[in-house]
């Protein structure tokens, strides 16, 4: 039985606002992107965040909702997203 392929995505960082991620299909050239005038400026520079990421439904992934980045690949060549992820940290009672 063979294991089903899932697309594979990398993911890009705004290095203006962390939480603002650009993703395109694995070994697309971003610098290649043809993007909208009223394109946010915040992501006109970026840093590789993660590579080859597997999309893939029946996993779960904290801080991205792989059916809406695939959509947005399918449809614009790239995907907008924002990602935050907050842990509370307290002081433990003694």
């Amino acid at each position: 039985m063979s294991k089903k392929k899932f697309p594979k995505i990398d993911v890009y960082t705004s290095t203006k606002d962390g939480t603002k991620h650009l993703s395109v299909a694995a070994g697309t050239d971003v610098a290649s992107l043809t993007l909208p005038a009223d394109f946010d400026p915040d992501m006109k520079v970026l840093s590789p965040f993660k590579t080859r990421i597997e999309l893939d439904p029946a996993k779960t992934r904290t801080a991205l909702n792989q059916e809406a980045v695939q959509q947005q690949i399918n449809k614009n060549g790239y995907a907008i997203h924002n990602a935050t992820y907050e842990i509370t940290v307290g002081s433990v009672a003694k």
